[in-house]
C-alpha cells in the first residue's frame, strides 16, 4: 500500500519524528512518498537506512491566496504517485488538499499538530478557518490534542465522524532516566525547531533570572529560522548553549535534568511526552493539552502564558530542589507509561490508513 505525505516541511518536528516512528513499525506493509515543500529534508535522518520511503521536494510558489501553478503541480504529482491514501499535514499543505479534490479525489487523511505564529491561541485567522471548513470538508482529520479536536469541531464546523484524536505515544524504554546530576551543576533542556512560536527567547531570558547564582545550564536541541536572533541574545554567557538539530532525541533528554517549554503555542508536544518518558520534571507554559499531559505533581510548574516570573519561579524552584526534581521526574516517566503508548498510537494509524483506502473510513 502507498502512501504519499506532503509536509510544508520535512526538517526536525514532532510531526516527522512520529512518522518516523510509524514507518519504522509498520514495515514493509506501507510504502512512503514524503513530499517536502520547501529544500529541508534533514529529518530523512531519523528513519532507518533500509526504511521504505522515499524523499522528495517541491519549492511551492508563494501567494497570499490559492496558487493555481501550485494546485497544477500537485494533481500531476498525485497523479504520478498514485497513492492508495494521500496525507497532508497543517496548514502548508492545503494547496495538495485542494489539488487532490480537484483532480484524482484520492482518500485523504489531514494530520493537523499545530498552529504558527499567525494563528496562535485567541488569534485564529477566521480565512483560514474557512478555508480548511471548505477543502477538508470530504477528508479525516487527525489531531493529536482534545484542544485542536474541540477546534475543528467548531471553528471548522468539521462533522463528528471525520475529526479523529489519535494521541501521539513514545517509546518509553529506549528513554531512559539520568542516573545522577553532573557535578558541575543542573541542565535545564528543551529540544525543539527554532520558530518564533516556539518563542525561546522567553527560555533563555527565565533562565538568566532563575539562575541567579550562576552554575546551572541551559542546553537548547534543534534548529529553525530563530537561531541567528537566539545566538545574538546568548552573546558570549557561556551556560547557554544551542545544541543544533539531532536524530538521537534519547541522548539528548539523557543530558538534562529539567525540561522546558516556553511557547506561545502547542498543542500535544511530542517533545513533552519524550520527556516525561524520560523522567524529567517540566516548567511549561500552559497551551494545549500541556497542564493535562503532565503528571499531577508536575502541575504547579505549568505557567500562564505571558506571566513570565511566574515561569521563572517555577524554574527557579526545580533548579534548586534536587528531591522535587526527583519526585515529579518519577511520576512523569509513571504517567508517561500509563497514556502515551506507542503500540496504541501505531494501530490507530495503521487501522485508519487501511480503513481509508478501502473506502471504509
Amino acid at each position: 500500500m502507498t502512501l504519499l505525505h506532503v509536509f510544508p516541511s520535512f526538517g526536525y518536528g514532532g510531526q516527522q519524528s512520529r512518522l518516523a516512528a510509524l514507518v519504522r513499525a509498520l514495515g514493509s506493509e506501507f510504502r512512503h512518498y514524503v513530499l517536502s515543500l520547501d529544500e529541508d529534508v534533514s529529518a530523512r535522518a531519523l528513519f532507518d537506512d533500509d526504511a521504505p520511503a522515499e524523499f522528495n521536494t517541491y519549492q511551492m510558489k508563494k501567494s497570499h491566496g490559492l496558487s493555481v501553478t501550485n494546485v497544477l503541480t500537485f494533481r500531476k504529482l498525485i497523479s504520478n504517485t498514485n497513492p492508495d491514501v494521500l496525507c497532508t499535514y497543517n496548514w502548508g499543505s492545503i494547496e495538495a488538499v485542494v489539488a487532490n479534490r480537484a483532480g484524482a479525489r484520492k482518500p485523504h487523511i489531514h494530520f493537523e499538530d499545530g498552529f504558527g505564529p499567525d494563528e496562535i491561541s485567541g488569534k485564529r485567522n477566521a480565512r483560514r478557518a474557512v478555508a480548511r471548513r471548505f477543502a477538508l470538508r470530504n477528508s479525516t482529520v487527525v489531531t493529536p490534542s482534545q484542544n485542536l479536536f474541540s477546534i475543528a469541531r467548531t471553528d471548522w464546523r468539521l462533522k463528528p465522524d471525520q475529526v479523529l484524536h489519535i494521541r501521539n505515544g513514545v517509546d518509553i524504554e529506549r528513554l531512559q532516566v539520568r542516573q545522577e546530576s553532573d557535578q558541575m551543576g543542573v541542565t535545564v533542556g528543551s529540544l525543539g525547531a527554532l520558530r518564533p512560536e516556539k518563542n525561546y527567547a522567553r527560555l533563555i531570558k527565565a533562565f538568566v533570572k532563575a539562575d541567579h547564582v550562576k552554575r546551572a545550564r541551559l542546553r537548547i536541541a534543534g534548529d529553525g529560522p530563530e537561531r541567528s536572533a537566539l545566538a545574538k541574545l546568548i552573546g558570549t554567557d557561556p551556560r547557554v548553549s544551542l545544541l543544533g538539530a539531532t536524530a538521537d532525541p534519547a541522548n539528548v533528554y539523557a543530558q538534562f535534568d529539567i525540561f522546558a517549554l516556553s511557547s506561545d503555542t502547542e498543542q500535544a508536544p511530542l517533545s513533552l511526552m519524550e520527556a516525561m518518558a524520560a523522567g524529567l520534571p517540566v516548567v511549561a507554559t500552559n497551551v494545549g493539552d500541556i497542564a493535562e499531559m503532565v503528571a499531577e505533581e508536575n502541575r504547579p510548574y505549568i505557567t500562564r502564558v505571558g506571566d513570565n516570573e511566574a515561569f521563572v519561579e517555577a524554574l527557579m524552584h526545580l533548579l534548586q530542589n534536587p528531591s522535587a526534581r526527583a519526585e515529579i521526574g518519577a511520576a512523569n516517566r509513571r504517567h508517561a507509561r500509563e497514556e502515551f503508548s506507542l503500540d496504541k498510537m501505531i494501530e490507530a494509524h495503521r487501522d485508519l490508513y487501511l480503513k481509508k483506502a478501502n473506502g471504509n473510513a
